[in-house]
């Protein structure tokens, strides 16, 4: 059977060093006799000129012998001979090779070009290119940012960089499965991480547990189209947050393939460091905003939220209910059952309260033995439900748990003021709601009050 051969392009061979260097000796040597012969005529010409043909060979004999026939030697041996002796006594590191490409082009002067050094040039601009766009995304990430907003942000610049169709960071969960933190590039509630618990071929659990780079083609899972069939998986084990793992996807492996290890390895570390940083931002964050004890938002908190919502209240034209709470005789619990008691008695009150809002509420500790509820789209009649079901839990409950006697029972007494039927102003807001309450102890504790416009003095 006749066999093709793809036309091949030869360029003519460029020689070694040592040739040109010879050529160049000759050229000086003609100019120099040239020279000679025109100044003195043929006879001293001829006697120059033989002289200088001696001189000439010497040199090239010298420069062959103490220059090039060691360089040679020395290329040979570094080419082919370990990084290190056998023994490991005399260990240097391995030669670089593309500068032993560079020098065996030069001084062995091929038959044939060595078209591979301008390739491998091509690919170390390449990975230089790489590690420079990593580390841009490295300082971008590890900027004191909360958590959520870090997964975001890795997920947009990830996605962008790989040129991946599909991106996802997610944690190792206690039962050997894995929980999605964020994801980018494909919106489906059929997308799930349930197959990555089950698939010992999963290359998440592979990245994960060899603590390595994995790449995949072919992969079917749960958490992506089956269209995607080229998969990326970086292990990113990041302190305080856990085993976590950055999966990407894509159609097909162009972009992917050409993402060099080095700079997935420094990728990682960067996404590692930023997820570590920025658990670290929300755990300062929530020192600063929540109540120790109670573990409910602080008063300086609340304020700060009220004022926004309030603000978004009058824009969106949506009301917003405040609820003060205050506990009942709180002042008895202290002096009768003890100062830890009491501390008791406010966390149980606090759970409650956290357990009756919704996550868009905010529940605060405004002081002493008193609460605030900030309740965003929430009219008054709302509000005034919602504080009389809190009241009920908390009355029919029995705290013998905390110190109290069997009969004893914890009340409270609410008031409420709404925005922007009451107010339009966060300490007006609060006066009004205040008032409310007072009200709410005039009429004998344990009860729920709204404001009353009529009740304005």
């Amino acid at each position: 059977m006749p066999t093709t051969t793809e036309p091949t392009t030869r360029r003519r061979a460029r020689p070694g060093l040592e040739t040109r260097a010879a050529l160049a000796a000759c050229a000086a040597v003609a100019a120099a006799w040239l020279i000679v012969l025109a100044a003195a005529g043929p006879e001293p010409a001829g006697w120059v000129g033989l002289g200088l043909l001696i001189g000439l060979a010497v040199f090239l004999s010298l420069q062959h012998m103490l220059v090039f026939r060691p360089l040679r030697q020395r290329l040979r041996v570094v080419r082919d001979e370990p990084a290190g002796d056998p023994a490991g006594e005399h260990d240097r590191p391995a030669p670089d090779d593309d500068l032993v490409a560079l020098l065996e082009s030069i001084l062995l002067s091929p038959s044939e070009p060595r078209s591979s050094l301008r390739h491998d040039l091509d690919e170390l601009e390449a990975k230089n290119r790489q590690l420079v766009e990593v580390a841009d995304i490295g300082r971008e990430l590890n900027a004191a940012l909360p958590y959520r907003e870090t997964v975001e942000r890795a997920m947009a610049r990830i996605k962008s960089f790989l040129r991946a169709d599909f991106v996802a960071l997610l944690i190792r969960t206690p039962d050997g499965g894995f929980e999605l933190q964020g994801s980018l590039g494909v919106r489906s509630r059929s997308l799930d991480a349930h197959c990555c618990s089950e698939r010992e071929d999963c290359p998440l659990r592979e990245a994960v547990s060899g603590e390595r780079i994995v790449r995949s083609t072919g992969h079917r899972c749960s958490l992506f189209p089956h269209t995607m069939s080229h998969q990326l998986c970086l292990p990113a084990p990041a302190e305080g947050v856990g085993q976590m793992v950055l999966l990407a996807t894509s159609t097909t492996g162009e972009h992917l393939d050409k993402v060099t290890d080095d700079a997935l390895d420094s990728l990682r570390e960067d996404v590692r460091s930023a997820l570590a940083t920025a658990r670290k931002y929300d755990s300062i964050r929530r020192q600063v905003v929540t109540d120790h004890l109670t573990r409910l938002y602080n008063r300086r908190h609340f304020l700060h939220r009220a004022q926004e919502e309030v603000q978004r209240s009058l824009r969106e034209q949506a009301p917003m209910s405040l609820v003060m709470v205050d506990i009942d005789h709180f002042k008895r619990f202290n002096d009768t059952y003890g100062h830890a008691t009491g501390d008791r008695v406010l966390q149980a009150v606090a759970t409650q309260l956290r357990d009756a809002v919704r996550t868009t509420d905010v529940c605060a500790r405004y002081g002493g033995e008193e609460f605030t509820l900030l309740l965003p789209t929430t009219p008054g009649d709302n509000a005034v439900f919602m504080a009389e079901r809190v009241r009920r839990t908390l009355a029919d409950i029995r705290y013998t748990g905390l110190g109290l006697p069997q009969d004893a029972s914890i009340t409270i007494s609410c008031g409420v003021a709404t925005c922007p039927r009451d107010a339009t102003a966060v300490d007006e807001l609060l006066e009004l709601a205040d008032q409310a309450l007072y009200r709410a102890k005039h009429d004998g504790r344990d009860c729920v009050r709204q404001y009353e416009p009529e009740s304005r003095p």
